[in-house]
């Protein structure tokens, strides 16, 4: 049995597809780890799954959104959401609902920002003391797993940062994981207009600001081929 967000969300839909062209429409939420959605669709009948973390949205913004992978699904390119959508998105009511589920998906995380040797917070500290980031209040947190090849990760979404626990080690010195992180919150302060962390000319400028930024490289690069 549909519950009543489900019933929403499939008149939502089932509207807009009407407007497309499409008699039969069938929309339901899921439980994805990143905001997606996903479709099949045969002659005049199209089924979504749609990503859960939209539940809380008014209906305005779920129609948008649905006008949105309708235009993605006819002409095929990548889905752009309007004004409306994007406000959601960026909203503080988004985030505090939506953070938490979203921790709790992603597995290979440690949830605190405390490691063994590292803390987090007071990198996030004095990267802050050296006039390097404004970011407010992002979730910090290690992982669980010691990647050596993907040693930070952000969601810009859900301003959660993840580093490599493989970087929290007596044996590596502090400003290594530093300039992970502080890469990390770059793609904080320069992908919210877009929601995406992009490697532009302006992210390696700002990288590049990082005082022994070359050392830290040179360092991911041996651990990278585990030469440590």
């Amino acid at each position: 049995m549909e519950n009543g967000t489900d019933s929403r969300l499939q008149a939502i839909f089932e509207g807009v597809g009407k407007e497309c062209g499409y008699e039969f429409v069938e929309a339901r939420y899921y439980p994805f780890k990143e905001l997606k959605s996903t479709w099949s669709r045969n002659r005049w009948k199209v089924t979504f799954r749609i990503s859960d973390y939209l539940e809380g949205s008014e209906d305005a913004v779920l129609g948008d959104f649905a006008e949105a992978l309708f235009r993605r699904m006819e002409k095929g390119n990548g889905t752009v959401y309007g004004e409306r959508v994007m406000r959601w998105l960026k909203s503080n009511n988004f985030l505090s609902r939506n953070q938490p589920l979203y921790l709790e998906r992603s597995r290979n995380l440690s949830l605190s920002p405390e490691g063994g040797y590292y803390d987090l917070e007071n990198s996030l500290d004095t990267l802050r003391d050296m006039d390097l980031v404004e970011v407010d209040d992002p979730y910090l947190t290690w992982t669980r797993g010691a990647n050596m090849r993907r040693v930070g990760y952000c969601s810009v979404l859900m301003k959660v940062i993840a580093v490599s626990s493989a970087l929290d080690s007596p044996q590596v010195p502090d400003f290594v994981h530093q300039y992970v992180l502080y890469h990390e919150l770059i793609h904080l302060e320069t992908g919210r207009e877009t929601l995406s962390p992009r490697h532009g000319r302006e992210f390696r400028r700002r990288e590049r600001m990082y005082p022994r930024w070359e050392e830290a490289e040179s360092w991911l690069r041996r651990l990278a081929s585990s030469k440590v």
